[in-house]
């Protein structure tokens, strides 16, 4: 673990834009920013980038994230299976995270999970109607994923770890993780 970080001290600045499919899918392509504020002032700590759908209930959630490429139909799958499998609770806003960036200096601080609250409570999204799905993918420090073999399963074990330490769980017996409503 490098650098120690207060989860509470975790600001995210987002940039919001309509998905390359246009202007009828209801989905909203995000990047977002995450930043520390420390003692020498703010610090770049790493990146989200994903979809948002808001008032989902009415949409088809599955086509949206279809027409926007395989990773999105991915997450979207998964949207739709918990949303149907919590009839009880109004689900009614997804955020599908397409990639997670935190930088080596910054990892071990069970971060994941608290970029993803900073995340919720900036769009004003509430935790307990939000579907909120992720697939870990280790990458490569020269960017991109990193290639099969014991390098990356270690990577993934690490991964995933880091993920259960900040809440999160896997959705049944997928390769998708989601934030329990």
């Amino acid at each position: 673990m490098g650098n120690v970080v207060t989860p509470e001290l975790i600001e995210t600045h987002v940039t919001i834009t309509r998905s390359f499919v246009g202007e009828e899918s209801f989905l909203r392509q995000f990047s977002a920013t995450v930043s520390y504020q420390s003692d020498s002032g703010p610090q770049e700590i790493g990146s989200v980038w994903g979809w948002i759908g808001w008032q989902s209930d009415e949409e088809d959630i599955f086509d949206a994230a279809d027409a926007i490429s395989h990773d999105a139909m991915t997450l979207g799958a998964a949207a739709v299976e918990i949303v149907q499998s919590n009839p009880d609770v109004f689900i009614d806003n997804i955020l599908l995270i397409d990639r997670m960036e935190i930088g080596a200096q910054y990892r071990g601080n069970r971060l994941s999970g608290a970029i993803i609250a900073d995340l919720l409570s900036l769009l004003r999204l509430d935790p307990d109607r939000t579907a909120v799905v992720l697939e870990p993918e280790p990458q490569a420090s020269t960017g991109g994923p990193l290639e099969d073999g014991p390098v990356r399963d270690a990577a993934l074990e690490r991964l995933t770890s880091a993920y259960r330490a900040s809440g999160l769980e896997p959705w049944r017996q997928s390769t998708i993780w989601w934030l329990p409503l």
